[in-house]
């Protein structure tokens, strides 16, 4: 019986497109890349001039549009248009750069569960990082507004008497507990972002070959 091979690399090649797509955010890529999205999860456009981002990061599979000049579709799509690049080199390209270890003939179970649980362990880092940095700059307003009351309401000397405003009673009060909070956080916010690092340096280590590389 002839075999199509044409027909058989196509639906490999679909294969792994779609397993390329489910393993990766369009988020993930984006900030891979050097695009960091704001709250609103909007990027400035790479495909064309803009100042103010109009380039949507949707969640999960979802892909991305820029409603300025309509460039859209998924993660692979995106690089291909980013790096100029065709279908293939893009899936090699993601596959290399995230470590996916994906391959050309069949899909991998245990790689496949690895990276969903890398990844689930990412969301989470991702998560408590975004805690600690809002929980930090909440605490380094409060800083700043006792630290005002210190300087507004200083002392007064009338002679032998020292009138202390209660505020600035206060603020004398908070300022320490509030200095060694914040140093508390920094410590804590430096080792989850060195904690990405080591998790960074072990994939890159472990990863396999994968599909080919990258030209």
């Amino acid at each position: 019986m002839r075999r199509n091979w044409g027909l058989l690399m196509g639906m490999q090649r679909i294969d792994l497109a779609g397993q390329v797509k489910s393993l990766v955010t369009i988020q993930e890529v984006a900030e891979h890349y050097g695009f960091h999205p704001n709250r609103a999860g909007y990027i400035c456009c790479p495909f064309h001039h803009e100042k103010t981002a109009s380039l949507k990061l949707y969640s999960g599979q979802r892909g991305f549009h820029c409603f300025g000049c309509g460039a859209g579709g998924t993660v692979i799509d995106f690089v291909m248009k980013l790096f100029d690049i065709p279908f293939r080199q893009a899936i090699l390209r993601i596959n290399a750069d995230f470590a996916l270890g994906l391959t050309w003939d069949k899909p991998d179970p245990a790689v496949r569960s690895a990276v969903l649980e890398a990844r689930r362990r990412e969301a989470q880092r991702k998560e408590k990082l975004e805690r600690l940095e809002e929980k930090h700059r909440e605490l380094a307003a409060e800083h700043c507004y006792w630290w005002e009351v210190l300087k507004y309401f200083t002392p007064v000397r009338d002679g032998d008497y020292v009138y202390i405003h209660p505020l600035y009673a206060e603020a004398v009060k908070k300022q320490p507990y509030l200095e060694y909070l914040l140093d508390e956080l920094e410590e804590e916010i430096a080792e989850v972002k060195a904690d990405r690092g080591r998790k960074g340096t072990a994939a890159g280590k472990h990863s396999p070959g994968g599909p080919g590389q990258t030209a």
